[in-house]
């Protein structure tokens, strides 16, 4: 296998999970005992972040979400980003993998600041989404 190239598409399972999250974050805060402005500010900023994920990793609309990504084996990354920016990243050893979720976790060579790729079983097709835990579970693993 000389790399794995992953092409992204929408993911409705993680846009209900962020949905429901966010609903009963917003729930919860309403049985706080804050003033009630405090609340408004706080419901809207959850808002505000839901729209935020909802475009990022559910719908990738936004220029910086990931819509592709290579790994190849020299331990490489390139993630292409919306607006069409190829990015070499290392992948990070906080990087999750179940048979339901990847976490992919890569910092951008150069950049002070990691960034996360979600992905969930609808985002792929099923050989590709195995393919990539196999890959990350397996070959990408630190060696000491």
């Amino acid at each position: 296998m000389t790399g794995l190239c992953i092409h992204r598409k929408r993911s409705y399972q993680l846009g209900i999970i962020l949905i429901l999250a966010h609903l009963i974050a917003a729930g919860l805060l309403w049985l706080l005992t804050l003033s009630w402005y405090i609340q408004v500010i706080m419901n809207a900023i959850l808002l505000s972040s839901l729209i935020f994920y909802l475009r990022q990793d559910v719908l990738l609309t936004t220029d910086n979400a990931v819509i592709a990504f290579t790994l190849s084996d020299e331990m490489i990354c390139t993630v292409i980003t919306r607006c069409g920016k190829s990015l070499t990243c290392n992948v990070m050893d906080s990087t999750f993998v179940a048979p339901y979720l990847t976490v992919l976790n890569v910092k951008p060579v150069g950049n002070l600041f990691a960034c996360s790729v979600v992905i969930l079983s609808d985002s792929l097709n099923t050989e590709e989404f195995r393919q990539l835990r196999v890959w990350l579970r397996w070959k990408w693993r630190k060696i000491d």
